[in-house]
C-alpha cells in the first residue's frame, strides 16, 4: 500500500505554521507584560523599540543586552522574549533559541515562549525539545489547540519516538477531538502499522467509516490495516469499494489482484490484473493473469493471455510452461510438448518441462522423441520411476505390435 514518505510528509505539516508568536499581550495566567517593567528596563526598551521600528534590528538588540549586562539584577522574561524574537527576525537562530530558553527560566508559563522555541527547534533537527516544547505551549493554552498537540506528534515521530508520537494521535482521531482532520487520521494508521497496533486502529476507522458521507480514503486506510492483519478478504472489499469511487493506481489495482488470487478468487484476480495490465504493460502482470486464467478454470482466456503476453515477452520461460499445461490440460498434446520444450530451452535446469515434454510426445504418438526425452528425465531422481514407467510401457506396445 500506500506508505506514507514521513520526512517529506513532516516537512509539509511544518512549512504551514502559523508565524512566530509575539509580544503582545500576555495572555491569562502567563507572565507580566510592560506594565511590570522597571523605569530602566521601559527606557531600554522604548529605544530599542524605536530601532526596531526604523528596521535597526541589531543596534536594538545591542540596546536591550546591554541592559542586561548592566541590570543583572532586573531580568524580565518580557526583555528576554523580545530579544529572542530579535534574534530570530535576523535569523540567528541559536542565539534566539538561547534567549527564549532563559524567558522559560524566569517564566515557565509564558506559552508564547514555549510555541516559538518549539518551532525553532524543529527548524533546527532538535526535535525531541521541539516536542516538549510544543507539548507545553499546548498544555499551557487550554489543552485545545489540536493543530499543535499534532504538530507535537509530528516532532515526536521526527526524534523517532513513535511510541510518545501515537497517543496524540490516537486521541486527535478518537473523536474527543472532533471530526479529526485526514492528515491525522493517515498517520496515527502508518504508526499503528509499523508499531504492531493494527487492530486498534482499524477500529477507529471503521467507526469514521460508519458515519454518514465517510470519505473514501478511509476505505484505502481499512485495507492497509486489514492488509497488516493478514485479513486479505477484508483488505480485497475495502480495496474494491475504494476503487469503485476513484481508479486505483497501478500498484494498488496489482495488490488487489494479487489479494483475490491469495483468497482464492482468481476469476476475480484475473479481471484485476487486466486492469493493471491496462495501466502499464509488464511481464509479471501477464504471467499472473494467465495463471489466474487457468486456475479459474477458463482455459481459452488463459491461453488468450499468455499468446498475448509471449507477444511482448517472447522469453518469458514461465508463460511458455504455463502456455505447455492450457494444452495438455486441453489434451493437444502435440502443441503441449512443443510448449514445454520452448520453456525448457529458456531454462535447461527445468526438470519438470523436461519430463512433461516427454510425456505429451508420448501422449501425441513421437514414441522415439519421447524415448530420448525420457530417458534425459530418468538422469533426474524426482521423474526417474515414471519416466522409466513411460518407456517400459512403450516398449510393451511395440512388442504387441510387432
Amino acid at each position: 500500500m500506500e506508505g506514507f514518505t514521513v520526512f517529506l510528509f513532516l516537512i509539509t505539516i511544518f512549512s504551514g505554521t502559523a508565524a512566530y508568536s509575539q509580544p503582545k499581550e500576555a495572555p491569562q495566567g502567563a507572565c507580566p507584560d510592560e506594565q511590570t517593567l522597571t523605569r530602566d528596563a521601559r527606557l531600554f526598551l522604548s529605544e530599542a523599540q524605536k530601532l526596531m521600528a526604523e528596521n535597526k534590528l541589531n543596534q536594538a538588540s545591542k540596546q536591550l543586552t546591554q541592559f542586561i549586562a548592566q541590570h543583572p539584577d532586573e531580568n524580565h522574561a518580557y526583555v528576554t522574549f523580545t530579544l529572542a524574537g530579535l534574534n530570530l527576525e535576523m535569523g540567528k537562530m541559536e542565539t534566539a533559541v538561547a534567549f527564549y530558553e532563559k524567558t522559560l527560566a524566569l517564566c515557565p508559563a509564558y506559552a508564547p515562549a514555549w510555541q516559538n522555541l518549539g518551532k525553532i527547534c524543529y527548524d533546527l533537527g532538535r526535535f525531541e525539545r521541539a516536542a516538549q516544547a510544543l507539548e507545553k505551549t499546548w498544555e499551557l493554552t487550554g489543552r485545545t489547540n489540536h493543530t499543535l498537540r499534532f504538530h507535537s506528534a509530528v516532532a515526536r515521530l521526527s526524534a523517532k519516538q513513535p511510541a510518545k508520537a501515537l497517543p496524540h494521535l490516537e486521541f486527535l482521531t478518537s473523536g474527543q477531538a472532533g471530526p479529526p482532520e485526514e492528515n491525522w487520521v493517515k498517520l496515527m494508521v502508518q504508526l499503528s502499522i509499523e508499531n504492531k497496533k493494527s487492530a486498534k486502529a482499524l477500529k477507529t476507522v471503521e467507526r469514521l467509516l460508519a458515519i454518514p458521507n465517510a470519505k473514501p480514503y478511509l476505505l484505502r486506510l481499512a485495507a492497509s490495516l486489514n492488509l497488516a492483519l493478514n485479513n486479505h478478504k477484508k483488505a480485497a472489499q475495502n480495496l474494491s469499494a475504494y476503487g469503485l469511487i476513484t481508479p486505483l493506481p497501478l500498484r494498488e489495482q496489482t495488490l488487489l489482484a494479487d489479494l483475490y488470487n491469495n483468497i482464492g478468487i482468481p476469476a476475480l484476480a484475473a479481471k484485476n490484473y487486466e486492469k493493471a495490465l491496462a495501466l502499464k504493460s509488464s511481464l509479471k502482470l501477464y504471467e499472473r493473469l494467465a495463471s489466474a486464467w487457468f486456475d479459474a478454470c477458463e482455459m481459452n482466456k488463459a491461453l488468450a493471455a499468455v499468446k498475448q503476453g509471449l507477444k511482448a515477452y517472447p522469453h518469458s520461460h514461465a508463460m511458455w510452461k504455463l502456455k505447455g499445461w492450457i494444452h495438455y490440460e486441453a489434451k493437444v498434446f502435440n502443441k503441449a510438448s512443443s510448449a514445454f520444450a520452448k520453456a525448457l530451452v529458456l531454462n535447461k535446469k527445468d526438470a519438470k518441462s523436461l519430463f512433461m515434454h516427454g510425456l505429451c510426445a508420448c501422449r501425441a504418438g513421437h514414441t522415439d522423441q519421447a524415448r530420448k526425452i525420457l530417458k534425459q528425465a530418468a538422469a533426474h531422481r524426482r521423474y526417474k520411476t515414471q519416466a522409466m514407467a513411460l518407456i517400459r510401457q512403450m516398449d510393451a506396445v511395440d512388442t504387441t505390435k510387432g
